[in-house]
């Protein structure tokens, strides 16, 4: 019952979200790495979400899609996983927008504790994590705007001027930097976002 409202309600947010103008990335830091969005220590399932659960539908503006539900059973606390400026802050997610244009949205939250315009670092509680029973969760995605370059052709994808390309975020964990998230593994939180040259 819990996913199908967080998916109507993510339903909502996208319309929402498509009215806003987001700006397009120059130079995205696509290898940049993130901390997990939850408590320290906390062990986290991470399941790989779709498009519809988001309330994408089909769209062929959306390249390389990749999101992300992270569950926990440590704390229901949300924390920034880059530093970045809140775009926007509503009751139930939020969009960063981070200094290389990448933007972070986290979605299913039971409350925000940071508002729109908010500067932040890394690490910053901004908010709850939505609870489920024992467990608590977060969805997440990571994307940058970048320009079609088929925009006006007969292309599959020359519909639209814009494309959201989706990023499948570095993590650090505890026993591993630079991990990226496999659907149906669990991982512990570790707060550092940077590794050593030998990593």
């Amino acid at each position: 019952m819990k996913r199908v409202l967080i998916t109507l309600s993510a339903l909502i947010c996208t319309l929402a979200l498509s009215a806003q103008t987001l700006l397009v990335a120059d130079n995205p830091q696509t290898d940049a790495v993130y901390r997990l969005p939850l408590a320290k220590g906390a062990q986290v399932v991470a399941t790989s979400l779709t498009p519809v659960q988001l309330g994408l539908g089909r769209s062929n503006n959306l390249v390389d899609f990749c999101a992300w539900e992270l569950t926990t059973t440590k704390s229901g606390a949300v924390f920034a996983p880059r530093a970045g400026v809140v775009e926007e802050a509503l009751e139930n997610r939020i969009l960063i927008r981070h200094e290389d244009g990448i933007y972070t949205q986290l979605r299913g939250l039971e409350s925000v504790s940071v508002a729109q315009g908010a500067k932040i670092d890394k690490g910053d509680e901004i908010g709850t994590a939505g609870k489920n029973g024992n467990k608590w969760s977060v969805w997440m995605e990571v994307f940058f705007m970048r320009k079609n370059e088929a925009y006006g052709t007969v292309a599959q994808s020359g519909n639209s001027e814009l494309l959201k390309q989706y990023i499948n975020p570095i993590f650090t964990t505890r026993n591993k930097c630079k991990v990226l998230l496999t659907d149906g593994n669990s991982y512990t939180v570790k707060t550092r976002t940077w590794c050593w040259p030998w990593e």
